[in-house]
């Protein structure tokens, strides 16, 4: 099977801080488990497919993740993903520059260009059209992964314009955080994991659809001379509180099958800590 990874994905949606503090304790006494992910929305979605419903809370993507990376000591964390459109690019790489430096290192960046247009609405944030989204995308995508890496930035597009700016502390992964985007896009988004991630996730459950896409991966990584293997594939694979555990060895199997290397489990809600350990013995078989 080669090197797979796995990981929690637990969004901090309809949940009691210390419910998914506690989610987060266990997983990082458990060694299968190298990263952690939560989302990040003003509300909560259904589904699929997703639907908005602002009647369910939500916490802050990233002043959670900050808060679970403190109260842990081993287990990595990331917003899978954060969108880009809810903060400036440098007000975003600052968040993550400090967050890396305040968590000795165990921050993973997880970006995506935004999706939905009711959460955008009601807000009051830009979205856009799918090309003016993706135009900003990247050149968030180039401005943060700039300036994590300690350059001194000037940048003058047509979204954001930057004037020497340099971050001088920042976290003590080099050349900076991994970055992790998502999305499926074969125009746009895939050719900017290519060119800028270390991870690519993808959000759906179809292997097949994972195949497909890890396909178009490895041939824009080719295109532009990069070795495809440098970039980490994730797959989720979702659990029911009213399956056996046991279900998830063979959709683990299925994803990696597909190009997976990374497994990251999204777990129901109402999620506990009692859920986690059963779930690690289950895809223990893997390892």
């Amino acid at each position: 099977m080669g090197t797979v990874s796995f990981g929690i994905s637990t969004g901090p949606q309809d949940i009691e801080w210390q419910v998914l503090r506690d989610i987060w304790k266990v997983a990082d006494d458990i060694d299968l488990f190298e990263t952690g992910w939560v989302n990040d929305h003003f509300f909560g979605f259904v589904g699929p497919p997703f639907k908005g419903d602002p009647n369910q809370g939500a916490a802050d993507g990233w002043m959670v993740l900050a808060s679970l990376l403190h109260e842990t000591k081993r287990i990595r964390g990331g917003v899978l993903v954060t969108g880009i459109h809810f903060r400036h690019p440098s007000v975003l790489a600052h968040m993550a520059a400090t967050l890396d430096w305040s968590s000795s290192g165990r921050l993973e960046i997880g970006l995506g260009a935004g999706w939905s247009p009711e959460e955008c609405d009601m807000f009051g944030l830009p979205l856009g059209t799918v090309k003016e989204r993706l135009d900003r995308f990247e050149e968030s995508i180039e401005i943060i992964t700039r300036l994590l890496s300690g350059e001194k930035v000037t940048f003058d597009g047509r979204y954001f314009q930057l004037q020497d700016a340099i971050f001088t502390q920042l976290g003590p992964q080099s050349p900076h955080p991994p970055i992790c985007i998502g999305g499926m896009g074969e125009k746009r988004t895939i050719p900017l994991a290519a060119k800028y991630a270390q991870h690519w996730n993808y959000e759906g459950t179809d292997p097949k659809v994972l195949e497909q896409k890890a396909r178009v991966l490895r041939n824009c990584c080719e295109a532009i001379g990069r070795d495809p293997s440098e970039i980490r594939i994730s797959g989720k694979i979702r659990y029911s509180v009213t399956e056996d555990p046991n279900v998830l060895t063979e959709r683990a199997n299925k994803m990696v099958e597909a190009g997976a290397n990374t497994i990251l489990v999204s777990f129901p809600r109402p999620t506990t800590p009692e859920m986690i350990e059963p779930v690690a013995a289950a895809l223990n078989e893997l390892v």
